[in-house]
């Protein structure tokens, strides 16, 4: 399958084959994998078990889509991760936690560096049309928006601000601190320069910023590293933002922070702690905050990252500060372009039903998608679902797509346009719009899950559940080497056991069969 970039002919396509597939879709997925059953070799499916027959298309593929927009910040990784923590505990993530814009952008894509361009589109398509929701054929455009390869990365200078307060000692949030810090510094380059501000009560500089090569001092310091006290993140900030903007602005500066954001001393004021990230960006010092714990303020983080337009993820587990170090080092400390933000006119009679991905609103006869700041290599994926598409056309015309951003290196404006036909997946397994289709509908429902536990409505919260899980469940078994979609199959049993948890009702194992229907 060929992607259009922008300003380049399309080339010809070749029709994809149409694969049957047929087979059941159990609740019970996880427990599938570690027992090595194969699931088409275990069907299971039998009509007393089944809330609904799926049927899903190779042309017509069964993917419901977000019923809103829900806006997150622009380099916001965390909600995924999050969701995933909590419901492994038993419990139900809050609905705010639950952000589609931070599912969709988790997810990798592997989109052709656009260089010479600082960023640059590609564009995909496939019908999404649910029966039970729409009575009308919709399609979905994914438009995957990514900047461009770095050069040689600079040499960075990083100051780690951990909290060692005392509630960092809860559920081990701070075993999962250490190991993850020296992981990080593991993977570090020599010419790198780390340092390390603690704080409780105060903050204090431990370690100053000092070579990666001198690792027995780096080490020694995390081990120092102690839960003691009260939160006075303000100060944390204050203190490791102080001794960064000492280091040379030819290296790349970035505070790492590392909390359950529980402020309890100090300035405890979201906005004006979110500040300092703020001001830490106007001198050229970026933030990547990291939440921990079961407890952590996601909200606080969110504004930081906000302001201070960094990153923002959430560590599940230790190893996780690998997914970050490859997101945060392998390219996204370069900034590439700033100001980006992505325009859709439609093709007369075409008409967008809504927008997931970036923070959008119509302006006039186009739709405006923000994107903000794109780090080298960084990715945001936009999925647009349509009406008014001839369900018969495979290689559609739409609409046109600009691109506008500042490059950060000329500082010069640039526009690209794509304007060229749609080609139309047609299998599931094929390009990444069906699966983050079925992403976008999972996060929105689980949202939508936990809004309806909460509010007592127990019965539909649970048939919710169980048909995203039917649907994400068949998307994965079409892409068996997708590990990202089989790592959110088995949140999806979390989840079912912590809506049991919270409901005091058994959890209910689905059984679902799902039939291909290759005729379209």
């Amino acid at each position: 399958m060929q992607r259009h970039p922008a300003r380049v002919t399309r080339a010809q396509h070749r029709r994809l084959p149409l694969r049957p597939r047929l087979g059941p879709i159990a609740g019970d997925a996880e427990k599938d994998r570690q027992a090595g059953v194969s699931r088409a070799a275990k069907p299971r499916w039998s009509p007393e078990h089944s809330p609904e027959v799926l049927m899903l298309s190779h042309r017509h593929l069964s993917l419901a889509l977000l019923a809103c927009s829900l806006v997150a910040c622009g380099g916001a990784y965390a909600s995924r991760a999050r969701t995933r923590y909590v419901a492994s505990h038993g419990l139900l993530p809050r609905p705010a936690e639950i952000r589609v814009d931070d599912f969709l952008a988790d997810y990798p894509e592997a989109v052709a560096d656009p260089a010479p361009h600082a960023a640059g589109i590609s564009v995909e398509g496939a019908r999404a049309a649910w029966a039970a929701e729409s009575s009308e054929p919709l399609f979905v455009v994914q438009t995957v928006v990514r900047g461009r390869n770095p050069d040689v990365r600079p040499p960075m200078a990083m100051m780690f601000v951990v909290d060692r307060s005392g509630s960092m000692r809860e559920s081990d949030k701070m075993t999962y601190v250490r190991q993850a810090l020296h992981r990080l510094v593991d993977q570090l380059d020599p010419r790198d320069r780390v340092g390390v501000t603690a704080f409780d009560d105060y903050a204090e500089v431990i370690l100053p910023v000092t070579s990666v090569q001198e690792g027995a001092r780096l080490h020694a310091a995390i081990d120092r590293l102690q839960p003691r006290g009260a939160t006075n993140l303000s100060h944390g900030l204050q203190v490791g933002y102080a001794a960064l903007a000492q280091q040379p602005a030819s290296h790349l500066r970035r505070v790492v922070l590392l909390t359950d954001a529980v402020a309890n001393v100090g300035d405890t004021d979201m906005q004006r702690i979110a500040g300092w990230a703020a001001r830490g960006d106007a001198e050229g010092i970026r933030l990547s905050a990291i939440g921990v714990g079961l407890d952590h303020r996601d909200d606080v983080l969110v504004e930081m990252s906000e302001q201070g337009r960094g990153n923002h993820y959430f560590l599940d587990s230790p190893q996780e500060i690998t997914r970050v170090f490859e997101r945060e080092v392998h390219g996204m400390l370069e900034d590439v372009a700033d100001g980006v933000h992505l325009t859709f006119t439609p093709a007369p009679g075409v008409e967008v039903v809504r927008v997931e991905g970036a923070a959008s609103e119509p302006r006039g006869a186009h739709w405006q998608a923000d994107v903000g700041r794109l780090g080298a290599t960084q990715h945001r994926t936009v999925l647009w679902t349509l009406r008014g598409v001839d369900p018969l056309d495979r290689t559609p015309t739409v609409g046109r797509f600009t691109l506008d951003f500042t490059d950060m290196r000329s500082h010069e404006p640039t526009r690209l346009e794509n304007d060229a036909p749609v080609f139309v997946v047609s299998d599931v397994a094929e390009g990444t719009v069906a699966r983050n289709s079925a992403v976008a509908w999972m996060a929105r429902d689980l949202r939508r899950v936990s809004e309806l536990a909460r509010a007592g409505q127990h019965g539909e919260a649970q048939e919710r559940l169980d048909r995203v899980r039917a649907v994400v469940g068949a998307v994965s078994a079409a892409r068996p080497a997708d590990r990202e979609l089989a790592r959110d199959l088995g949140m999806l049993e979390d989840f079912a056991e912590a809506l049991a948890r919270h409901t005091g009702q058994p959890v209910r194992r689905l059984r679902a069969r799902i039939r291909v229907d290759v005729e379209g």
